[in-house]
C-alpha cells in the first residue's frame, strides 16, 4: 500500500537525484527503482539481492531471479501492457544497453542514464508493474 502524499515524495526523490551519476550496485536504473519503491511504499526490497559493482555483475543477479520480468513479477505481480502503466509504476524499456528499469511519471518513465536522471517516452517501454 503506498504512504499518504506518495507522489510529491517520489518527484522530491526524483528532483534530488536528477544530476547523480550512474554508478552500478550504488546508483543505477535498479537502485532508483528500489529508492522509489521504498518512498511510495515504505518498502525496501533491495537488500534481498546480493550486492554488485559493475554491469556484469548486476545483470548476472538479474539472470540469477529469471530476468528482469521474472523477477519483478515475483514481487509486484503479473505485468501488465506499458499502454496501461499509471504514476509510479515499475516500467521496463531498453535504451540499447538491455533492459533498464524506471519509474512511469504519466508520459515520461524516469530512469538513470550515465548523467543522471532521464526521461523516456513511457510507451517506448514493454511491461509495467503496479506498485500498491
Amino acid at each position: 500500500m503506498k504512504v499518504h502524499a506518495w507522489w510529491a515524495q517520489l518527484c522530491t526523490y526524483q528532483f534530488e537525484n536528477r544530476t547523480r551519476p550512474r554508478e552500478y550496485g550504488t546508483w543505477d536504473c535498479w537502485q532508483f527503482v528500489g529508492g522509489a519503491v521504498l518512498v511510495m511504499t515504505g518498502i525496501d526490497y533491495r537488500p534481498q539481492f546480493p550486492a554488485y559493482r559493475t554491469l556484469e555483475e548486476g545483470v548476472a543477479v538479474l539472470e540469477e531471479r529469471g530476468g528482469p520480468v521474472a523477477m519483478l513479477t515475483a514481487l509486484f505481480g503479473e505485468p501488465k501492457h506499458v499502454a496501461f502503466a499509471q504514476r509510479g509504476d515499475i516500467v521496463i524499456c531498453d535504451l540499447g544497453e538491455g533492459p533498464a528499469a524506471g519509474i512511469c511519471f504519466g508520459v515520461d518513465t524516469k530512469t538513470v542514464s550515465p548523467g543522471g536522471i532521464e526521461s523516456v517516452p513511457t510507451l517506448r517501454g514493454s511491461l509495467a508493474w503496479a506498485v500498491d
